[in-house]
């Protein structure tokens, strides 16, 4: 019987995460990789609420844009350390207090998947069950991936998400810029990282991109590009 691996102080995640992908492995299919995506798959379960909420509460941010930017118009030009600046910010606040908005509620689904990632990298870089494991064209899971698919369909995924979901309160080109840098920096820094993590962010990625496919398609997500749209004209 394989001992369980040390996994320092995030052991409080990492080892239900570690036995939730053992339990898998044995009860539902006998493959290390295909156990990571139905775990990961899992994990994103968990996470549809609070993602959904966050989409909710980027809306309601994206809709009191006009009155932030009249605000932002009418104290243009003021110093930082003037004192106008507090009056600003009130009348900023007030306006997100009245409309029930909060400029951090899309940052929720982040917020809690950032220690379970870390849990993750912990799991799928130190179970010494992945050593040796195949999946598809992956010799070893514990291994980088040697075609480096995975690393291009972490950028590609990064990227058309990215490029697609309305972004309340960020101008066209700080948009573009998200849409290129943060998707190559992710793919390069999973490009010599163990597969098995990189498999784990590729089906995270893929989940994501057909969520924001679907919220796009939705009511909410027709309304969001349409404030979006009206954003970026001249």
């Amino acid at each position: 019987m394989v001992s369980q691996p040390d996994f320092g102080w995030l052991r409080f995640l990492a080892t239900p995460l570690y036995l939730a992908l053992r339990l898998i492995y044995s009860h539902a299919i006998a493959n290390w990789g295909w156990a990571i995506i139905l775990l990961t798959v899992a994990f994103n379960l968990v996470l549809l609420w609070p993602r959904l909420l966050a989409v909710k509460s980027s809306l309601k941010v994206m809709r009191v844009q006009p009155k932030l930017d009249a605000i932002r118009k009418q104290y243009a030009g003021l110093k930082l350390n003037d004192p106008r600046r507090a009056e600003m910010n009130a009348e900023m606040t007030a306006i997100y207090k009245a409309e029930g908005a909060n400029m951090y509620g899309g940052c929720l689904p982040a917020l809690l998947q950032m220690p379970l990632l870390f849990a993750c990298y912990r799991v799928l870089q130190h179970a010494p069950e992945l050593r040796h494991a195949a999946w598809l064209w992956l010799p070893d899971l514990a291994a980088p991936d040697p075609l480096h698919i995975l690393p291009l369909v972490i950028i590609a995924s990064m990227f058309l998400t990215q490029w697609i979901t309305p972004m309340p309160g960020a101008d066209p080109s700080q948009r573009r810029i998200l849409a290129v840098v943060m998707p190559l920096i992710m793919g390069f820094t999973l490009w010599h990282y163990a597969s098995g993590l990189s498999l784990y962010w590729a089906t995270g990625n893929l989940i994501g991109l057909a969520f924001q496919l679907a919220v796009n398609r939705s009511p909410i997500g027709k309304q969001m590009r349409a404030i979006q749209r009206a954003r970026e004209k001249p």
